[in-house]
């Protein structure tokens, strides 16, 4: 199963609690574009035929269901379903400070976000299922993969539409992360935002490539539950 069901494992619930209070302060709402907004394009409407909507299905049911053994799974399912990321770890998610913010040195600010290091930050084992997830994403999307050796956490700032809200973006490349980050060109951006529910984190991904005119969003739950074309804060009783 290419979304595992997170149980957040954590050393004591305090990041847990910290983290959930820091996001549930966000007020995200689907009206409100989120702070990559001129990073999105407007995308050209497109019809999808019968026939790719049949092997959009195919696909994803073998991931989903069949799973990369069968012989359906082997033939159709991308081969980032393969990876098998841990669902928890000794460590918290992402350390924060008592003020709910990333424990670490700013390495670049703009009025709307600041920039961590995921290094010492992420844990390894969620970085690792944060990495996973998003390349079954960027495979389904035909997009390239990225890894976690360039990561950077977001944090909304008080002039943010989302001020508080927690992050991680990944690149394919360091020269693609500095022109991103600091030149603000992404032709290709990914990004995944913590959404809270009642009870625990949702992992909000969007994806957009310029060139194609390509926008696309999924939701995982904290159950491991995929929602398509969905951004987590319209998913109602995960």
């Amino acid at each position: 199963m290419p979304f595992p069901a997170l149980t957040m494992h954590q050393p004591t619930s305090k990041w847990t609690l910290l983290l959930l209070l820091a996001l549930a302060m966000v007020g995200c709402s689907d009206n409100k574009p989120t702070n990559e907004a001129k990073f999105k394009p407007i995308p050209e409407k497109r019809t999808t035929t019968p026939q790719e909507e049949e092997n959009f299905s195919r696909r994803v049911e073998a991931v989903l269901n069949e799973g990369a053994q069968s012989a359906e799974g082997q033939e159709q399912a991308p081969r980032a379903s393969k990876a098998r990321p841990p669902n928890s770890g000794k460590d918290p998610m992402i350390r924060l400070t008592k003020n709910g913010m990333p424990l670490g040195e700013v390495v670049y600010h703009n009025d709307k976000l600041d920039y961590y290091e995921c290094k010492g930050l992420v844990a390894p084992w969620f970085l690792e299922l944060v990495v996973a997830e998003m390349n079954y994403f960027n495979e389904l999307a035909e997009l390239p993969f990225v890894d976690s050796k360039t990561c950077i956490v977001t944090y909304g700032t008080d002039k943010s539409l989302t001020p508080g809200r927690i992050g991680i973006q990944l690149f394919e490349t360091n020269r693609q992360f500095e022109r991103c980050i600091k030149n603000e060109e992404c032709p290709v951006f990914r990004t995944v935002n913590f959404v809270p529910n009642k009870t625990a984190i949702m992992r909000s991904y969007f994806f957009s490539d310029f060139s194609r005119r390509l926008i696309q969003h999924h939701c995982v739950t904290d159950t491991g539950k995929w929602h398509r074309d969905q951004t987590c804060y319209t998913v109602e009783n995960p």
